[in-house]
């Protein structure tokens, strides 16, 4: 079943002692297999902490009628998680340190990771080799020593792998970014759209119209190349905006069934095949 992030935020969160919170927002990964990788959780109806995350391996019980999420893990284990830094991004060593916490496997480790490229996250992707100790050039500046240079390579290649070492989005990261198509202002991004059965990132819900009125399309997911997170820009691989604005009806009311989804895609083909 498909849901919007947004229709996803009402959803409470019981742990296996009682009922902690509430969903707040979603991760997912843009760089791989689009796939939703930690939901956000609002905790502070239960202690004093604010939010935490929780991989969606921890749900084992999921009530689409009731608007209930049951995750397998205790009070203390929530409470005692890692915490994500309000201002930052979530690094991969961060990723790290939750699964860690409850005894979850690395999914970025796993066989044949991902279905390839993704659209990139500027500052994001893909993490550079870094050799400590790379060969240098012989005609180092007159006067600097061969091991400054190499403590002075080593120090930039590490601040390339922290700055490079972010993998994930979330719907509030990405609401009110500009899409382009080309140079073309496509609107803005305003919500996402993924299958809960799978956590699957399948759409951008984009805006065209704005603030006076209501003019909005789905976009698969597979038709964004590059987030530009310093400008707030998406943009996607479409020549114009005439594809989007032509695609079938849609607003917030729209059931979101298979054939109405079949029709968006047949809507949209694969970039394989306007290619």
């Amino acid at each position: 079943m498909l849901i919007r992030t947004r229709d996803f935020q009402s959803f409470s969160l019981s742990g296996s002692d009682e009922t902690f919170g509430s969903v707040t927002d979603v991760y997912f990964d843009s760089a791989g297999e689009w796939k939703v990788r930690f939901l956000v959780a609002d905790t502070r109806p239960w202690f004093i902490g604010g939010k935490v995350l929780l991989s969606p391996e921890l749900v084992n019980r999921l009530d689409i009628q009731a608007q209930e999420v049951d995750i397998e893990a205790t009070k203390d284990q929530i409470k005692e998680s890692p915490k994500p830094d309000e201002h930052e991004p979530i690094s991969r060593a961060y990723e790290a340190s939750i699964l860690d916490h409850y005894g979850l496997g690395y999914y970025w480790a796993a066989p044949n990771y991902g279905p390839g490229p993704g659209p990139m996250l500027q500052g994001g992707g893909p993490v550079s080799p870094f050799t400590p100790g790379a060969t240098l050039d012989d005609n180092t500046e007159a006067g600097v020593s061969s091991d400054m240079v190499r403590k002075a390579v080593k120090r930039e290649q590490q601040k390339k792998v922290n700055k490079e070492d972010y993998y994930l989005q979330s719907t509030k990261d990405l609401r009110g970014y500009s899409a382009y198509a080309s140079e073309d202002k496509i609107g803005t991004i305003s919500d996402v759209v993924f299958d809960m059965n799978n956590w699957q990132v399948r759409f951008m819900e984009v805006d065209t119209a704005g603030l006076l009125s209501k003019d909005k399309y789905l976009v698969p997911v597979e038709w964004f190349r590059e987030f530009v997170p310093v400008e707030e820009q998406a943009h996607t691989r479409f020549a114009d905006r005439d594809i989007v604005e032509s695609a079938p009806d849609y607003d917030e009311s729209t059931p979101l069934t298979d054939d109405y989804v079949a029709k968006v895609r047949r809507h949209y083909g694969t970039p394989q095949e306007q290619a």
